[in-house]
């Protein structure tokens, strides 16, 4: 009898031992375009709960024209969290689109705040391919600073860019489009993959694309209450 009663206290401690309660956070995401008045809108504010170094995917518009955000929050062991999130975005071209448009559109000012765009590299010169608010592209060596971002360090193998402002390190991967032909219409598919550090509760402003800016906050919660 002295046996088994042991016997259940060591089961019932291991049971214990297992049964921690992870890490919750919840990540609000805010999603900005312009409208057509060329002012930013805020048009989508979803919040979502998941837990420390669980993936979550954020939805928003349809197949055809939308974004597909997804996040994975890490918690470090200085308080700090680690954002990495992949940005998806789908748009269906018009149906009308002239040379002199599309070459309007490329030229418009980026919404103020938005961070620089990776559009490519030299790598033998170590030279990147750099567009800031405005617009205007410029090869920018390691160590330039551009819309208040400074080029810390490039990895060649994830095609993968650093920045850094103000204590914030930010990671822009080499854009790419990719053209694919669906029954109803050609969507251009953009993606860009991000990774920020911040305190809990501090917004950050991430990629986006075609006049679209995401800004991102989480905070960890206390589900012990």
């Amino acid at each position: 009898m002295r046996h088994f009663s042991s016997l259940f206290l060591l089961v019932a401690a291991v049971f214990a031992a297992d049964d921690t309660v992870p890490t919750h956070l919840k990540v609000k995401a805010s999603f900005t375009r312009l409208d057509k008045d060329g002012k930013s809108e805020v048009y989508a504010e979803p919040t979502v709960i998941t837990v420390d170094g669980k993936q979550t995917t954020i939805r928003v518009g349809s197949a055809e024209e939308g974004v597909v955000f997804t996040v994975t929050p890490k918690v470090n062991k200085d308080g700090t969290l680690t954002l990495e999130s992949v940005t998806e975005s789908r748009e269906a071209p018009p149906a009308t689109a002239s040379t002199a448009n599309a070459a309007e559109t490329s030229q418009s000012p980026r919404p103020k705040g938005k961070l620089p765009f990776f559009h490519g590299v030299l790598t033998k010169d170590k030279l990147f391919s750099i567009e800031d608010s405005t617009g205007k592209r410029q090869w920018a060596p390691l160590g330039r600073r551009i819309d208040g971002w400074t080029l810390r360090s490039y990895d060649e193998k994830r095609e993968a860019l650093t920045l850094s402002r103000l204590g914030q390190s930010v990671e822009l991967v080499l854009h790419k489009a990719v053209i694919l032909e669906t029954p109803a219409s050609l969507v251009a598919i953009s993606r860009a993959n991000t990774t920020v550090t911040v305190k809990p509760g501090a917004k950050t402003l991430i990629g986006g694309a075609n006049g679209r800016t995401i800004s991102l906050e989480a905070e960890i919660l206390d589900v012990t209450k």
